[in-house]
């Protein structure tokens, strides 16, 4: 089969629960293209047939950037074909075998993105259904593209297995889903969660032997949080990631718009937002006990130096008080009243040296100083001619004496 219809085959590119996939190329637009053909054994029942055209219309109405577009529905031999857009790029699950965990700012990118066009579809009334990296591709210029819109409610009509295959992934389906209940778009929700969880550890939140475990951990057991996988991943995020992996539909995220409203600040507040400590704290406990010692080691070694050096320095003592003794006075004796005769002379320090006499002038004449009742006869001294001779002083009168006023009065004044 090399050709049908007005698309030539290239080649196979995989097998699904569908049936067979193969890249094409439409020869009147000259454009790749996939081919899902549809396998044999529900190509031959009406029912599904029908089915597979309903939905085939529906997602040809889808028109977003993050969905593949459905190019043409149509028959060929019997067997019914859907021809979809050619994604260029690699699959999400072939992205996290090789990568394992993805950073998680890119993680929340790629969901955000998954999240719009599985709202676009809602808003048409379709539900996915089978949400799961392998169904979700990753293009190269590193944009998200849903593929396979649809299929799992297909089979889930026409209630076809095969052995080891059940409709829609178990993994990544939802409690409702595995009970059989009526799903909506709460359903995929849960399922996108998975791969957020798986995008972030790079572990499934629910990994077990069998099915049977399988399906009783997604019923009944919460999932374990991501950071025992992973150190690094916001608390903020891993609360939304819990919060879409909820039991009960009614505690998930009511739409797709509301869960991109909790994303969406992540990636926003990033380069600005600051530590998480509590964060820090959980992944790295003993780094911080560690850290936190240290802290407190270094702050009281600096201090006990501040300390010292802003202390004042230490005095020497005092030296002992010597005590007071009241000792009675005693009278010096007459030996003590004898002062010794002092030589008059100074003690000299020894070596002090005498100045000698100087030559060049003349001592001036040393003048005894007279005593006050005393009279100096001037001596002569050499001088000018000019100067005039000194008058000599007049020498003092006698006081006149008193008369004798007789021996009463000499009595009474002695009296006085």
């Amino acid at each position: 089969m090399d050709q049908i219809g007005d698309f030539k085959i290239i080649e196979k590119l995989g097998e699904g629960g569908m049936g067979e996939v193969f890249k094409g190329m439409d020869v009147m637009l000259e454009r790749e293209v996939a081919i899902k053909m549809l396998r044999p054994e529900l190509s031959s029942r009406t029912d599904v047939v029908e089915r597979f055209r309903s939905e085939a219309i529906a997602l040809g109405r889808l028109n977003h950037s993050n969905i593949a577009a459905v190019y043409s529905f149509g028959q060929h031999e019997q067997q019914c074909f859907m021809v979809l857009e050619f994604v260029k790029g690699e699959t999400l699950d072939a992205v996290i075998r090789r990568s394992g965990a993805l950073p998680w700012p890119d993680a929340v990118r790629y969901t955000i993105s998954a999240l719009e066009g599985l709202g676009h579809a809602h808003r048409f009334n379709i539900v996915h259904r089978d949400v799961k990296p392998a169904n979700i591709m990753l293009t190269e210029q590193q944009e998200i593209k849903l593929m396979d819109f649809g299929i799992a409610r297909i089979l889930e009509k026409a209630r076809m297995t095969r052995s080891g295959y059940l409709v829609g992934t178990l993994e990544y389906m939802s409690p409702e889903q595995i009970r059989g209940e009526e799903t909506d778009a709460r359903a995929d929700i849960y399922s996108l969660g998975v791969v957020l969880y798986e995008m972030l550890t790079g572990h499934l939140p629910f990994e077990r032997k069998s099915d049977y475990e399988l399906i009783k951990s997604h019923i009944d057991e919460p999932p374990r949080p991501p950071h025992v996988f992973t150190q690094g991943i916001p608390s903020s995020l891993e609360k939304l990631v819990l919060r879409a992996l909820e039991k009960l539909p009614s505690k998930r995220f009511a739409s797709t718009e509301t869960f991109i409203r909790k994303l969406r600040p992540l990636l926003e507040e990033r380069p600005d937002d600051g530590w998480d400590w509590r964060q820090v704290f959980r992944d790295y406990p003993v780094a911080v006990w560690a850290a936190a010692a240290l802290l407190i080691v270094a702050g009281a070694i600096a201090f006990w130096k501040s300390r010292e050096e802003l202390m004042p320095p230490k005095l020497l003592p005092l030296p002992p008080k010597k005590e007071i003794v009241d000792e009675p006075i005693k009278r010096a004796s007459e030996a003590d009243r004898k002062e010794k005769p002092s030589s008059g002379k100074k003690k000299l320090p020894r070596n002090f040296v005498k100045p000698l006499p100087r030559t060049d002038y003349l001592p001036p004449p040393v003048v005894d100083k007279p005593l006050e009742d005393e009279e100096v006869e001037a001596k002569p001294t050499l001088k000018s001619k000019s100067e005039p001779k000194p008058k000599p002083k007049p020498k003092p009168k006698p006081k006149p004496k008193a008369p004798d006023i007789g021996g009463w009065a000499k009595d009474f004044f002695n009296k006085k």
